[in-house]
């Protein structure tokens, strides 16, 4: 439904119609959505609280409440997409597919988005992390006996902090320059793609240490591999990279031929 929206929202901008309700509309359903699945996401770290749950209906309907971690993580995961979307923008801005006016607006736009949400997206990040279990800050900083990885898990935290701050500075300059540069733009990709990485192995390393502190140590574990499994999906997965790349050469040679009719 919420894409279907979008594919809306899209056509009536298209035929230069009003879309702002259909926009907020769709952003209120993909609210909801991300509700969910940082609440699913939240329970992960809490199987103290399964039992509860699923006494009070076997379905699951009743989610448990309480966890101060969890409207952070919601506030991280709506904002980080506009965020990351504002820098995308940026990128797209270094196109020479576009006039010297389309990119410099593009890069305007994305710029703004980048930065306003960009500071949303690293008040969220504090406030997940200030509210996280002291025995999990400890963990973190210190590490535990064995595992070392938990205290470069908590380093990559303020690592993903001082990019995001880059970041806002990147999408700031972006919304105020007055000519779109592509070193800009692949600036933007880097940051992103390197903000993501620090904040996978930062929750890597909270989620790891919250278990460890309930008794469940995620590297003790026996993995016994169904190697059927795994070979049926590097085959599928190479079958559909071929598909992929079928593909990609038909649309190129069709661009072709167009261009040459014309």
């Amino acid at each position: 439904m919420t894409y279907w929206l979008l594919y809306q929202f899209s056509g009536r901008l298209d035929r230069g119609k009003s879309a702002w309700w259909i926009g907020l509309i769709a952003w209120l359903m993909a609210g909801g959505i991300a509700r969910l699945l940082s609440t699913n996401m939240t329970l992960m770290l809490r199987p103290e609280v399964w039992r509860d749950m699923y006494s009070a209906s076997a379905a699951g309907r009743f989610l448990p409440s309480g966890d101060p971690t969890l409207e952070p993580r919601w506030l991280l995961m709506m904002a980080g997409g506009l965020f990351i979307a504002g820098l995308w923008l940026v990128y797209l801005s270094g196109r020479s597919t576009f006039t010297a006016e389309q990119r410099r607006y593009i890069a305007t736009q994305g710029g703004r988005i980048a930065g306003v949400f960009g500071v949303i997206y690293l008040l969220a990040g504090v406030w997940a992390a200030s509210v996280q279990p002291q025995a999990v800050k400890a963990g973190l900083a210190d590490g535990f006996p064995g595992h070392a990885f938990y205290k470069f898990a908590g380093m990559a935290g303020y690592g993903w902090l001082a990019l995001v701050v880059a970041a806002i500075l990147l999408g700031t300059v972006a919304a105020f320059s007055k000519v779109a540069s592509a070193w800009l733009g692949w600036a933007g990709v880097l940051v992103a793609v390197l903000i993501e990485i620090m904040l996978t192995v930062y929750r890597d390393g909270v989620r790891d240490v919250t278990l460890l502190n309930k008794g469940y140590d995620v590297w003790d574990r026996v993995v016994v591999t169904n190697w059927g499994v795994v070979g049926l999906f590097l085959v599928l997965f190479v079958a559909g990279l071929g598909v992929v790349g079928w593909l990609v050469s038909v649309v190129a040679r069709a661009q072709k031929q167009m261009e040459g009719a014309a």
